[in-house]
């Protein structure tokens, strides 16, 4: 119960982070029914600011951006992603990839703003390692076990090049491809931020 709760607090981490973007990018239309956000948000610490825009950090560097906020709890939740747009028939899309800390753990949440076409193979590699293949969720976003993570990460972090694939809910192919030197470098500092938790 503990892992699941944990787990469904890191995807609400990730994702609650770049909803506001996926809002202003949707031009204010509703998501389609198979693309709502998981009911997990309900359960994930809220940020001590007043105000939503506000972190403890928020830097971007190349397609990467990073925003750490301390929670009600005390504790700093960080997370990274890489976001990129596609044009798919008339519709926006975006593939957002990249970790979610929290004190205890961390995930790694792929997630698609029209969602993923249910049952197909969603790939990530980075560099000329194994690829990591998972099936794809019906809805739009996808969360690695904490040990994938930890060595999905560990790729990352000696690495220069991430791909991800994917089906989208329409069945168009995406391929989305970041340079991990901006990622490198925004990853020291989140994880100065998250050594706040050991003060």
């Amino acid at each position: 119960m503990r892992k699941l709760l944990l787990n469904a607090s890191l995807t609400a981490i990730l994702v609650a982070g770049c909803s506001t973007i996926f809002a202003a990018e949707s031009n204010g239309k509703m998501m389609d029914s198979n693309a709502m956000l998981p009911e997990a948000i309900s359960v994930t610490p809220v940020p001590m600011t007043g105000n939503k825009k506000s972190h403890l950090f928020e830097e971007r560097a190349g397609t990467w951006k990073a925003t750490c906020d301390r929670m009600e709890d005390n504790k700093v939740y960080c997370r990274m992603f890489h976001i990129e747009q596609f044009g798919e028939w008339k519709a926006k899309n975006f593939v957002q990839i990249g970790p979610a800390w929290s004190p205890n753990a961390v995930g790694f949440v792929i997630a698609t703003y029209l969602g993923f076409k249910e049952g197909t193979t969603v790939t990530l590699g980075i560099d000329k390692h194994e690829r990591h293949e998972f099936t794809a969720p019906r809805g739009n976003n996808l969360m690695t076990s904490p040990e994938v993570a930890k060595k999905i990460l560990e790729q990352m972090e000696n690495g220069s090049k991430v791909v991800i694939y994917f089906n989208s809910y329409s069945g168009v192919q995406q391929l989305s491809l970041a340079d991990l030197g901006p990622y490198k470098t925004l990853l020291a500092k989140v994880k100065q931020q998250m050594a706040k938790n050991s003060q």
